[in-house]
């Protein structure tokens, strides 16, 4: 049988799901395909090249079509849609945040977000900055939702008996540990989208 690249990176997909990225091999894929070792490596050479073509195809999942008109929303719809796409793999958001592939997918989506800052008023330094700070908050807290435990060992007994901690138990366990990450993620969206530029903020 004759396989194709796509078969190869569905494949490897499905070896993701099953064994995680550590668990993540050419050989492993190869195994998922049911084919020899060669087969795989005539279209990806190594572990590296392979997970930069999955990492493309994750963002490549990221519809840019039927985005609001109002610039700022356009950027947080956008955002919000790269996040949905890596929490839809497992391990998706270590496995994009261990690449840049600068390849088309990459950069339709990185246009789309520079594009509506610039509509919104931000001058090109800025929309740059902000553009890799949406990135990295996202790609931050989609790692972080994905290896942390269902339950965290914090509660507010934690927090309050020893006295170490005054300014965590004002905020208490609830709101510090067991806030949901789509709440944290809607708050860090709003925040970065809404502070002024840093060069027309007051006393820079």
């Amino acid at each position: 049988m004759r396989w194709t690249q796509d078969d190869v990176i569905a494949a490897a997909f499905t070896t993701l799901e099953q064994e995680g990225l550590e668990g993540l091999s050419l050989r492993g894929v190869a195994r998922a395909l049911g084919a020899h070792l060669n087969s795989v490596s005539w279209y990806v050479k190594t572990r590296h090249s392979l997970i930069e073509m999955m990492a493309d195809t994750i963002i490549g999942t990221v519809d840019i079509d039927d985005l609001p008109a109002e610039p700022i929303e356009r950027v947080r719809t956008v955002v919000s849609r790269y996040r949905t796409a890596m929490l839809s793999h497992r391990d998706g958001g270590r496995l994009v945040a261990g690449t840049f592939t600068g390849t088309g997918n990459t950069l339709r989506v990185a246009d789309v977000i520079v594009g509506a800052l610039l509509d919104g008023g931000y001058a090109e330094q800025d929309a740059a900055r902000l553009c890799w700070a949406l990135v990295y908050f996202t790609l931050g807290l989609t790692q972080e939702q994905q290896t942390s435990p269902p339950e965290s060992d914090i509660d507010a007994k934690t927090l309050t008996e020893t006295g170490a901690y005054p300014a965590l138990a004002k905020v208490g366990a609830r709101l510090l540990v067991h806030d949901s990450f789509d709440a944290r993620f809607d708050y860090g969206l709003t925040r970065l989208l809404h502070l002024p530029p840093i060069a027309t903020r007051p006393g820079t």
